[in-house]
This record gives structure tokens, sequence and C-alpha cells, in this order.
């Protein structure tokens, strides 16, 4: 089975599909998946991708199948990563990946393309809890900072279905809501501070300001219709003259309720830049997509 060991009670599952037409010489992808989720989110992208990527799909520690309860930072999360791509012979000198994280992945993408510029060719940031006002910030922590006492497990429930798109069908949120209850309330309460509470988070507005600025390789963000305000503030954090911020019909996990526009968004955002626009780059300042 492929694992891979980090030491310290964290090992990491992943799977790994090489692309189905390798002439192309494309980038590989890494799919990384949000907060209370696992690589499964993944599996309405993978067998698109796969025709011209090779992908690389991994549960976060703590979550899916991956073991670890510490850490769960988005730095320490993208460290982790960086390990594993190194492991798997994905390093500066090889071109490095384009990082498609959602959510609580978004993050971890975005922290990997900061911290490890030369394993980031580009970021795919879907729906990324990054950039949340203070207000909400404190909100999360009323509602779920005791996560695991009673009542918390209703409240989290709740909120799933309120991020579910107007269309989203039964079946997901079904998924959504079981995988969620499997997560230890520990992981849960932990990785949500790390993205939003932690000294070390750069989730809140002003901290994810300053800190995104820092990503110097292309990055296409992809919000749903429901988040025009954050999508509108992140038009004003991309420097980059390949940087786009879309949106799409759909709630949350768009990407699993428009898959085919998902997959074809992402596809052709990545296949309209260069070799040259892989590559991490100096930014000469903010413009407006």
């Amino acid at each position: 089975m492929p694992y891979f060991d980090l030491g310290v009670e964290t090992r990491l599952f992943f799977t790994d599909d090489p692309a189905e037409d390798s002439a192309g010489e494309q980038p590989p992808l890494v799919l990384i998946h949000g907060w209370c989720c696992d690589s499964h989110d993944w599996n309405y992208q993978i067998p698109d991708f796969v025709t011209r990527h090779r992908v690389i799909a991994v549960d976060l520690r703590g979550h899916g199948r991956s073991s670890g309860s510490k850490g769960l930072r988005p730095r320490v999360l993208a460290a982790d990563l960086a390990a594993l791509l190194r492991q798997l012979g994905i390093t500066q000198s090889t071109g490095g990946v384009v990082a498609v994280g959602h959510s609580l992945g978004a993050m971890v993408a975005s922290a990997l393309a900061v911290e490890e510029p030369g394993l980031v060719r580009a970021v795919v940031a879907v729906e990324p809890a990054y950039g949340i006002s203070d207000t909400d910030a404190a909100r999360s922590e009323q509602s779920f900072g005791d996560l695991g006492a009673p009542g918390t497990q209703e409240r989290l429930l709740r909120y799933l279905q309120a991020l579910a798109g107007p269309d989203s069908p039964a079946h997901l949120t079904t998924w959504h809501r079981r995988r969620a209850l499997a997560v230890p309330a520990a992981v849960a309460r932990a990785a949500l501070f790390g993205m939003w509470l932690d000294a070390d988070q750069f989730g809140q507005r002003d901290q994810s300001t300053d800190y995104l600025g820092r990503r110097t390789c292309p990055v296409l963000a992809v919000y749903s219709e429901q988040q025009a305000e954050r999508a509108a503030w992140e038009r004003g954090v991309v420097t980059g003259p390949f940087d786009e911020v879309r949106q799409l019909p759909g709630g949350h996990w768009l990407h699993q309720e428009r898959p085919e526009a998902f997959n074809a968004l992402v596809l052709d955002w990545i296949a309209r830049l260069s070799p040259a626009d892989l590559s991490s780059r100096p930014r000469p300042g903010v413009s407006f997509l």
C-alpha cells in the first residue's frame, strides 16, 4: 500500500497515478483536500487530470487513512507534502508540481508555494479557507472550539450542510456528513485552530494578504458564486500577469458539484501556461484582474 512514514506517529496515505499521455511533458499535479475531508474528494477530477498529468493525491496527517494528531497547521502540512514529493523524486531540478488545494488544502498549497517555491510551478486554490474576517474567525472559535463536547457534532453537521450549493445532490451532502463524523474531534479542533486561530495562522484577512503576496508562481483561485466578496478580495491580492480569479456555480464543494466545468477550467488554465510561466518569479507589484 502507498504510505509514506514521516516518523513521530505520522504516516501519510497517498496515490500516485501516471499520466496516460506523457508526450506533452505536462507538470505533475498534487491534490490536497480540505478540513475534515480526505483524498477521495478528488475522485471527480483524477480520471480527467490523468489524461495529461501525473496525479498525486494525499490524505493530510490526521485525515482519512493518514495518521498523526499534532502539527495540524498549514505550514506543517505543507512540509509533510514537501517531504513526500521529494521521496517521489519531485524536486526543484525536475520542475516541481502544480498544487491543487481545496479549502484548508488551498492554504496548504499556498504554504507549499511560499515555503518551498522550487517545488511549486503553480497553485490552484479552490474555495480557499484563507482570507476570512476576524468576525468569522471568532464565530468559528465559538462554534467549534470545543469540538467533541455535547452538541458540537450537531453544529458541525449544520455548518457542512450550509456550505453545500443550492443544487448539491443528496448523496454528496450525505458523504460529507458521514466522513466528518469519522474525523477525531481532537484532529478537527487542532486543524481549525491551525487555519484561523493559532498564532502561526495566515487564514485571517490581514495575515492572508501579507502571506499570500509571497506566492511567486501563477495562481488560479476558484470560488463559488456564494463567495463573491472573498473573490473580489483575492483579485486585489494576486499580483502576477497569469493569475486568475474565477467563480463557478455551486457551493463549497463546487469541484464535486460541477466537475466537468471545474476540470475543464483547471486543465485549460494550466495548458495556457508556458514552461517559463510555470516557474517562480519576482512580482513587480499588485495588478487587478
